[in-house]
């Protein structure tokens, strides 16, 4: 199963309700692309961040959005008792929880590990709202980049890329071959653009 982000097109029709309402019609196959779409890269850093490794975590990913699916027409959105995303959260945290378990009764080995689960915040704690804040931002972030990096040539995304890698800009201005100045006017030119399509993502995906 695939985890990485997809683009939500830049005139998406959907607001945080509309979309919520859709998914709970679950009316064509349409719909559960969208949610797979819009928060299974969301839901694959939260899993990673409970500590599974990639594989485990692709598959308690696909459980979890399969429970979330089938539990959306019974949901009770109210934004004023909570963000849609939190109750992702939960959902994941519980099924991360149940699939440790079950794997636990078939190796035995597993239970000298069952400390760093219980440690595992409480979804509805502080830490755990801590933790899904974090990889939320992160989610958004990573999909912000996929829907806008190809508005700029190929040169100003490796600008960019490697910026956010940590690499020092005046090492970046010698391999691309740049002035230290162009450097910086790209990375301004990219980050408000960033920044505009993370706010229309939360706008619209909560």
């Amino acid at each position: 199963m695939p985890t990485a982000p997809q683009q939500l097109p830049d005139q998406s029709p959907f607001t945080r309700l509309t979309l919520i309402q859709r998914l709970q019609g679950q009316q064509d196959a349409q719909s559960w692309q969208e949610f797979v779409t819009h928060y299974q890269g969301y839901m694959y850093r939260l899993v990673r961040r409970m500590g599974l490794h990639h594989h485990d975590a692709e598959e308690i990913v696909q459980d979890v959005c399969l429970k979330a699916w089938q539990a959306l027409p019974t949901f009770a959105y109210d934004p004023g008792k909570g963000r849609f995303r939190g109750w992702l959260w939960q959902v994941t945290a519980n099924e991360v929880r149940a699939g440790w378990r079950k794997r636990r009764l078939e190796n035995t080995l597993l239970r000298e590990q069952d400390a760093a689960m219980q440690e595992l915040p409480d979804p509805a704690g502080a830490l755990g709202a801590q933790w899904a804040e974090e990889e939320w931002r992160a989610h958004v972030a990573t999909v912000a980049w996929q829907n806008i990096r190809h508005d700029f040539e190929e040169r100003t995304q490796q600008v960019f890329e490697k910026l956010s890698k940590g690499v020092a800009a005046e090492a970046v201005a010698t391999e691309l071959q740049l002035a230290p100045s162009s450097i910086y006017v790209y990375k301004k030119r990219i980050q408000d653009r960033l920044r505009q399509e993370i706010r229309r993502l939360n706008d619209v995906l909560d």
